[in-house]
Parts: C-alpha cells; sequence; structure tokens
C-alpha cells in the first residue's frame, strides 16, 4: 500500500452538516467469546427474589468487556513509551531543531468504543503533525497476541482482527466508520473462524511499504525499522492467512520475560487442551475443531 496525495485525510459533509475527517487508519476488532452465553442467562425479566442473581450476572458480563477494553488500552500504551525510549535514544546525537521534530512524531492517538461483546479500536496513521505512523500498528499487534495469551491463561478466549484501511467518526459520537471497519468486521466475522487474530492485507501492504521506504529521513528510517520488527511477530497461518504470531520465539514478551512466558504458555495450553477434549466428549464437532485449529498452533510452536 503506497502512501500517496490519495491518502491523505479527507473531509466530507454528511446532511447533519457537520464535517466528518476520513484517515487511513488501522482498526482492530475483537470479539470476546463466551459472552452470548452469559447474556442468555439474564435474558428475560427477573422477580424479586431473582433480583440479586440477576444484578450479579449482569455486572460481571458488563465488567468483564470493559476490564478487557482498559487493558487493551493501558498495554497499547506500554508499546508506545517503549517506542518512545527507541525514539529518545536515537535522538540523542541529533541538533535540536530534528530533536523537537521527534515529539511531534511520537504523537498518536487511540480511539476507542465497543458494540455489546465487540471492542473496537483504531488509529490514524498520519498523525496531526503529517508525520506517517508505523508504531501504532506495532502497539495494536503486540497487545493482540498478548492479551489472547493472557485470556487462555484465564480460561477465557477471544477473536479478533486487524486492518488498515480509510476510517471516520460519526458526528457527535465519535464511532468509527467507513472501509477499514467493514474489512476488519468481515475478517473477524468471516475468516478467523477460531480463537486468533488475523492481519488484513492492507496493513500487510502497508508494513512492506513501510519497511521498503528509500527515504532516509529519520522518520521513514524509524519506521522502517518498526515495519519490519511488525513483520516478524505475523506469520501465515495454515490456511494461508496471516495471523498475529504470539507463540514466536521472538515475540518481545518471549524475549524480555522468557520464563515468565512459558508458564503462561503452558496454562494456556492446558486451556485449549481440556476445552477441545471437553467439546470432543459433548459432540460439539463446530467448537471442538475450533480449539483444534488452535492447539495445532500451539504445537507447530513448541508451546506445550
Amino acid at each position: 500500500m503506497a502512501t500517496t496525495s490519495d491518502d491523505r485525510p479527507t473531509d466530507t459533509q454528511p446532511n447533519g452538516g457537520d464535517m466528518v475527517k476520513f484517515d487511513l487508519s488501522v482498526v482492530t476488532l475483537i470479539d470476546l467469546l463466551g459472552q452470548s452465553s452469559e447474556l442468555a442467562r439474564w435474558d428475560s425479566v427477573p422477580g424479586p427474589e431473582q433480583m440479586a442473581d440477576w444484578l450479579s450476572a449482569v455486572r460481571q458480563s458488563m465488567g468483564r468487556v470493559l476490564s478487557w477494553r482498559e487493558q487493551f488500552e493501558r498495554s497499547f500504551r506500554q508499546f508506545q513509551a517503549h517506542r518512545d525510549r527507541l525514539a529518545e535514544q536515537l535522538s540523542e546525537n541529533l541538533p535540536a531543531g530534528p530533536r523537537r521534530g521527534f515529539d511531534e512524531y511520537r504523537e498518536t492517538s487511540l480511539n476507542t468504543s465497543h458494540f455489546s461483546d465487540t471492542l473496537i479500536f483504531d488509529s490514524p496513521l498520519q498523525n496531526e503533525q503529517g508525520y506517517w505512523q508505523v508504531a501504532n500498528i506495532v502497539s495494536m499487534v503486540a497487545t493482540c497476541g498478548r492479551l489472547m495469551l493472557i485470556a487462555l491463561t484465564m480460561k477465557a478466549a477471544f477473536r479478533g482482527a486487524i486492518e488498515v484501511g480509510m476510517l471516520g467518526q460519526f458526528p457527535a459520537t465519535g464511532e468509527p466508520y467507513g472501509p477499514a471497519m467493514a474489512k476488519a468486521h468481515s475478517l473477524e466475522a468471516k475468516v478467523a473462524d477460531y480463537p486468533r487474530i488475523i492481519v488484513g492485507p492492507g496493513l500487510i501492504s502497508y508494513l512492506h511499504t513501510m519497511s521498503r521506504n528509500p527515504d532516509t529521513s529519520w522518520p521513514a528510517q524509524l519506521n522502517q525499522a518498526l515495519a519490519k520488527l511488525c513483520q516478524k511477530h505475523i506469520a501465515q497461518d495454515t490456511d494461508g492467512y496471516w495471523i498475529v504470531d504470539y507463540l514466536s520465539p521472538e515475540w518481545p514478551d518471549n524475549v524480555a520475560n522468557p520464563s515468565v512466558t512459558h508458564t503462561y504458555q503452558s496454562q494456556a495450553h492446558a486451556f485449549v487442551q481440556a476445552e477441545l477434549d471437553r467439546f470432543t466428549k459433548e459432540g460439539n464437532e463446530k467448537l471442538a475443531k475450533r480449539y483444534e485449529r488452535l492447539l495445532t498452533y500451539f504445537r507447530s510452536r513448541g508451546a506445550t
């Protein structure tokens, strides 16, 4: 995906009269699995004797959605802070002018929203200062992988997709709308199938472009390094689709804390195996097949 003048932010005016800005953005969509069964437990109007249990179930289900949203935002900022430390190291040898430019380059926004049990995160790839970004993609990929492993250790799971495309926000509400959102939703709903995070072709193309950018300026060089780093965290699954490779030996958490990560991977593997055994015993071929595919991924990375 070439970042040309055609990809620059575009302003449009819907019937309401408010201007809507469309940007080339990265979008992450996460579907928390198992929430539907939780919601079904409190679908009917409770009587006085059921009210306490009903309220407890509501709080637990809604709290789970908000908790994962907060964890994503916190992890995203942690990876951004790591990027900032790298940028500061690079800027030490620069004169005052370019060093001030690093502060403008590092400006990144993260927008969050959710619909029922679906979490949505988006970030424009060109910031307000006009700098093209790769760090927000790295942060989203790394965050999704980290939270997937954590979820499995907590005996939970989700499906997700990350994609790049044009995106705007509805006036007043700020809800995301545009091709990027549609593509991410389609990948999650139609392609992901089992607990994994699909990486869309638009994102793959963007990383390819940034990693091969011949520009020798420091923003382009930093983006190039980050793009190459992010490519190491993505792999092709057995069906040919690209996924977040959170069990890779080169995964940042695995490199930084191998013993801790190994413990998490062992706990996650045990849960995946238990779910496969449970659904096989119940005769639920659909879910058994999904966890069999997830177990295949674990085995391909030696995570047992």
